[in-house]
């Protein structure tokens, strides 16, 4: 009988971009599988591919609010959309519900939970969401990303890892192709800047001037890839390094990123745990500023995760760095001998070799409805 996967999802591309990875791992284990995807507004999200999957979206609300009338709008909503989760369930009849987080998948998942439909869960964060961690004694197990997120929740814990993009597998390219996709001189240094989809301005900003006017070696002998996630500042970036003469590359947006990763010798960027992922199976050093306003500060926790347990990359808390100081760090961390970027790409692939995890992808096929 052909196993079927509802998939919950909704919100940022550190939510969709894992979701429809494990979409991709579950077609290529079992050719015959139905998916579909469900939560709150997906036709209109720009990261998840309405075009290729069959998807529904239904009304969903944030948890909290210090307005009351908002509390009020958004409990409508979330009722509403627990009615539309039940219709939809009841027409596709899936095996199991695999929640990544958010608000947009509550009403799905507590439909799910009535229905008594197996769920799994999946954190991608140190620090679970509100809605994993109230579903989580629920759930039949939830796949984890960093160990100590396991003690933030009830209920089975799996390290399962981070569901990554079809191709993103280091090695896939050379380096010295990722490099000239880009344009760059194959010998020489490379850095790669970007700040998510949260924070890219500060960022921008930041690392920039950093650069620009506090870099304390020689400029040409860095070349830049920055993915600023604004149009309006590609020009002004461009401008800005052309001036200074740093030979980069500046896009808004990349949706080949398993390129850039492997034209990169390092990487400035946030902490997010698509982030921390990607820079994990690509073996890239860095420097990582968390992003100060992340939920119960999860990001902080993130970037301890590969600075204190892989040893992967240092950290700064954006409050308490400048243009400056970050100018004179990179000068620092790209000394002659790069003795402490490959130090941190050491840890980072012995890291790999010891962790014990089980993927998402076998977690979802084992899972055997009631």
């Amino acid at each position: 009988m052909t196993k079927k996967v509802m998939i919950a999802v909704g919100g940022t591309g550190g939510h969709i971009y894992p979701s429809l990875a494990l979409a991709k791992q579950l077609f290529k284990a079992e050719p015959g599988i139905n998916v579909m995807f469900v939560g709150g507004d997906l036709k209109n999200n720009r990261f998840f591919d309405r075009h290729q999957y069959l998807h529904e979206s239904v009304e969903c609300g944030p948890m909290s609010s210090k307005n009351p009338l908002k509390i009020f709008k958004n409990i409508k909503r979330i009722l509403k959309g627990i009615w539309q989760s039940r219709s939809v369930i009841k027409r596709f009849k899936p095996d199991v519900i695999v929640g990544f987080g958010s608000y947009y998948t509550f009403p799905t998942l507590l439909a799910a939970k009535l229905l008594k439909i197996p769920i799994i869960l999946h954190e991608a964060n140190s620090i679970p969401g509100k809605v994993n961690r109230l579903l989580s004694p629920y759930a039949v197990a939830t796949g984890i990303h960093f160990p100590d997120t396991a003690k933030w929740l009830s209920g089975r814990s799996i390290e399962v890892g981070m569901p990554l993009r079809e191709g993103y597998v280091f090695g896939s390219v050379t380096k010295k192709f990722a490099k000239e996709y880009y344009f760059l001189k194959p010998d020489k240094f490379v850095l790669l800047v970007f700040g998510g989809s949260q924070g890219a301005k500060t960022m921008n900003e930041l690392v920039s001037s950093a650069l620009c006017h506090y870099f304390e070696h020689e400029k040409g002998g860095v070349q830049v890839i920055h993915f600023s996630g604004d149009a309006d500042s590609v020009e002004p970036l461009e401008e800005m390094y052309a001036r200074n003469g740093i030979t980069a590359c500046v896009k808004q947006f990349e949706p080949r990123m398993d390129i850039a990763w492997q034209a990169a010798d390092a990487v400035i960027s946030r902490a997010g745990a698509g982030t921390i992922a990607e820079q994990l199976e690509f073996e890239v050093p860095g420097i990582l500023i968390p992003y100060p306003h992340s939920s119960e500060d999860h990001q902080k926790r993130n970037a301890d995760f590969m600075v204190k347990t892989v040893g992967g990359a240092i950290s700064f808390n954006e409050e308490e760095l400048t243009a400056e100081k970050l100018g004179k760090k990179i000068g620092t961390f790209l000394n002659h001998d790069r003795i402490l970027l490959r130090t941190m790409q050491d840890a980072m692939s012995r890291y790999k070799k010891n962790a014990r995890s089980k993927d998402l992808c076998t977690l979802v096929l084992e899972t055997k409805s009631k």
